[in-house]
């Protein structure tokens, strides 16, 4: 069966001691004991600052062999550039991902566009052109005009992820375009009968020979480790 890794957005958060850490676990505790529970967080970090290879190397030193780490494209990308003339910026995003790859540490990358960036998909396509084929793109769309079917033959030409959000104002499209699949989980609170609907779906994309990236988002009370451990069947435990 096809891999399936289930983790948040973002680990580095101290109103989840108590619930998901230990309450007096230290800040610089917090990726090793995370990744000792879940295989795999979404860095948003990225979005806001382009990582370095040293940054990228002390993430590689917390965490055991066999964890992934998905990276939110940096916002020069696609919300300055808006996938216009972007080689050289993401050349050097993928520089630092590298590090990553290198050691099987990577999950794929996310490139989230802004809800005001309507269909294009001309330009789309310019971009998804200079992906290396050693990396997996997963493409957020957030306004409607991209929900088509030629959008999603363009993603499925290119071997790029059509990105599953789920809010509490909108569900998915249940699209696969990729050999993978990356899911967004955006809701503040999840029934066990929705996570077991999820699952389903999961285990079912699975079946297919998908790989499944599931992220839960961040809250204050610590639910999104929680549903993650839920989902993938796994009991809570505070060491």
């Amino acid at each position: 069966m096809a891999e399936l890794r289930v983790g948040t957005s973002g680990y580095s958060y101290k109103e989840w001691k108590g619930s998901f850490y230990p309450e007096k676990l230290a800040d610089r505790e917090m990726l090793g004991f995370y990744s000792r529970q879940l295989t795999t967080v979404e860095i948003n970090h990225t979005f806001y600052r382009m990582p370095t290879e040293r940054v990228v190397e002390g993430w590689m030193e917390r965490v055991p062999a066999g964890f992934q780490f998905a990276l939110k494209a940096n916002q020069k990308i696609t919300h300055i550039q808006k996938l216009r003339d972007s080689a050289a910026t993401l050349e050097g995003f993928l520089g630092a991902a590298s590090v990553l790859a290198q050691r099987n540490a990577l999950g794929p990358i996310l490139f989230q566009l802004p809800p005001t960036f309507r269909a294009d998909r001309a330009r789309l396509e310019g971009f998804l052109k200079l992906r290396p084929r050693a990396f997996r793109f997963a493409l957020e769309v957030r306004h409607p005009s991209w929900h088509t079917e030629q959008t999603y033959a363009l993603l499925r030409q290119y071997e790029t992820a059509l990105c599953l959000a789920e809010t509490e104002k909108e569900a998915p499209p249940e699209v696969l375009t990729a050999d993978f699949t990356y899911v967004r989980l955006r809701r503040p609170d999840y029934t066990a009968r929705e996570l077991g609907t999820w699952k389903q779906r999961v285990e079912a994309w699975r079946r297919q020979g998908v790989d499944v990236y599931v992220y839960f988002k961040h809250e204050e009370a610590g639910k999104a480790p929680a549903f993650a451990r839920r989902l993938i069947g796994s009991p809570a435990v505070l060491e």
